[in-house]
């Protein structure tokens, strides 16, 4: 297959769209991610996502919804309902004046509901569960080409499963070229890293299943409620309730070791080197400065993901950096330090992600 390679204009955003309402799939910019879209409706789309990634049954996919859904003159979940993406029990929950309060706030953006599924939405993308998750990207060009046609999209991200996640077109090149139809061009990716996944139950539950740059305390503010956050890692061919979950994920080619908090570098990382059996040059990537001469002293070079420690610079620059040190040949392995508050938020998600992807998980729950 030849993969087209879109411009982010008018004829760009149309040729995207016109392969998806083909049943082609496309890789779409949003917000956090690249994603590779399919339309969620149609299960032979969907199982092109699944081949094109080479992504296993037991993993959901999200579906993208049209802005044009808060504008439903009677609320977001009546438009999901009649659209057939959410299930119309939802509609005699309690809390569902809460639920789409918190839609109209948080949407567009990089939260995704996971709530009961609707019927026009296959098995194929929820992985066979009676919940789907759902999301509207604010991303310019993914709204457009939503605007152009008349289904949900199924996007998870543009790459081979449990790779690095693509930030930028060039990326999804690396990954997927001749394996699916188009890629939309719409630049570097702003946030970097997937959405917030939560799941909500009747009577309002909350979970919190994926960190990302909207935080458990963010939820907690506007819900009112306590938000409990999901504690272990997924395991291999079991349904996921939500995407990203697995205990390996995320992932470079090359070993990633994860420097766990409170950690001596010049005492404790040799022996911890030593201990995963690793050898070879090491590129450590920094969420900030380490002191260089430590660095030659370990033959390695140091990697920052942001010299202002601005939590947004280092998620936008994560995947983008670890793609990067991937592709090296003279790097043997990565080495990952935390952020210093990894709780909340971004730095939740940065360490979420370099947890998934490293190979000793010192986060493990």
């Amino acid at each position: 297959m030849n993969t087209l390679f879109l411009k982010a204009d008018s004829a760009g955003v149309k040729s995207a769209a016109d392969l998806l309402a083909n049943g082609e799939v496309v890789a779409l910019p949003t917000e956090t991610v690249y994603g590779l879209a399919g339309d969620a409706t149609l299960e032979s789309s969907v199982h092109k996502i699944f081949a094109a990634k080479e992504r296993p049954s037991f993993d959901p996919l999200i579906v993208h919804v049209s802005s044009e859904i808060l504008k439903h003159p009677n609320g977001p979940l009546k438009a999901l309902v009649n659209q057939g993406i959410l299930d119309s029990s939802i509609l005699t929950w309690p809390h569902k004046e809460s639920i789409e309060k918190s839609m109209s706030h948080f949407w567009p953006g990089p939260l995704t509901y996971v709530l009961p599924r609707g019927s026009r939405i296959p098995g194929a993308v929820t992985s066979g569960q009676s919940t789907v998750g759902i999301r509207m990207p604010s991303h310019p060009l993914f709204q457009a080409v939503l605007r152009q046609i008349s289904f949900p999209l199924a996007a998870p991200s543009a790459n081979r499963f449990g790779r690095i996640s693509p930030t930028t077109a060039e990326h999804v090149k690396a990954e997927l070229q001749n394996r699916i139809a188009g890629i939309l061009d719409g630049g570097p990716c702003s946030v970097g890293v997937e959405s917030s996944i939560i799941s909500i139950l009747n009577p309002l539950k909350i979970t919190l299943l994926r960190p990302g740059k909207v935080s458990k305390v963010e939820l907690e503010e506007y819900f009112q409620v306590p938000v409990g956050v999901q504690q272990t890692l997924g395991e291999q061919n079991q349904a996921q309730l939500a995407p990203g979950m697995l205990d390996q994920h995320y992932a470079p080619k090359k070993p990633l070791l994860l420097i766990p908090e409170p950690f001596d570098l010049a005492k404790d990382l040799p022996v911890q080197i030593k201990v995963a059996n690793l050898s070879g040059k090491a590129a450590f990537l920094s969420q900030g400065p380490i002191p260089s001469e430590l660095i030659a002293a370990l033959n390695g070079e140091v990697h920052v993901l942001s010299s202002s420690s601005s939590l947004d610079e280092a998620a936008q620059n994560l995947f983008s950096e670890m793609r990067k040190l991937d592709e090296r040949e003279d790097i043997h392995f990565i080495v990952a330090d935390l952020p210093t508050e990894h709780s909340s938020g971004l730095a939740a998600a940065i360490a979420d992600r370099l947890n998934r992807a490293s190979i000793n998980k010192p986060l493990r729950k």
